[in-house]
């Protein structure tokens, strides 16, 4: 049920670890984010940006200098596209739940050395996240993903 749940949703545009989607709304940029706080370098090493699509859902898109996206969100009462927002990364995911053994439960986590997935909720309420751990800006922490 998951599986199939995570087939459907909004519409998307693009993928983790390439340029950023077009949801066919307009994003709220919100603005860069630098990791060197506590040095002189102010320079932001990534943006967020965030799409509200139709449904409600909210997606966020963790770009980094290059304009490469190395971490999305998710968070409302539908799934976005997971498979067209995940990319590639989309086969990791479906084969890990194909190998759970209780494949009707709600949550699923992937920590592979190319892609960590978390994703969570039930009917009006699903959450997610992924980054690609190799593409991560020095000194990123996973933890500021909303």
């Amino acid at each position: 049920m998951l599986v199939l749940s995570l087939l459907q949703g909004a519409l998307a545009y693009a993928a983790l670890g390439s340029s950023p989607s077009d949801f066919g709304t307009t994003p709220v940029r919100q603005g860069g984010r630098s990791l060197a706080a506590a040095s002189n370098d102010t320079a932001a090493v990534y943006t967020v940006s965030q799409s509200t699509l139709d449904s409600g859902t909210v997606v966020r898109e963790y770009t980094n200098t290059q304009g490469i996206v190395f971490a999305v969100s998710w968070n409302g009462p539908t799934l976005p596209d997971l498979r067209t927002l995940l990319g590639d990364k989309f086969a990791v995911m479906t084969s890990s739940a194909g190998k759970r053994p209780k494949a009707g439960h709600s949550q699923l986590a992937v920590n592979q050395s190319d892609v960590v997935i978390v994703s969570s909720g039930h009917m009006r309420a699903f959450a997610g996240h992924a980054w690609i751990p190799g593409a991560l800006p020095a000194g990123f922490d996973t933890n500021v993903i909303e």
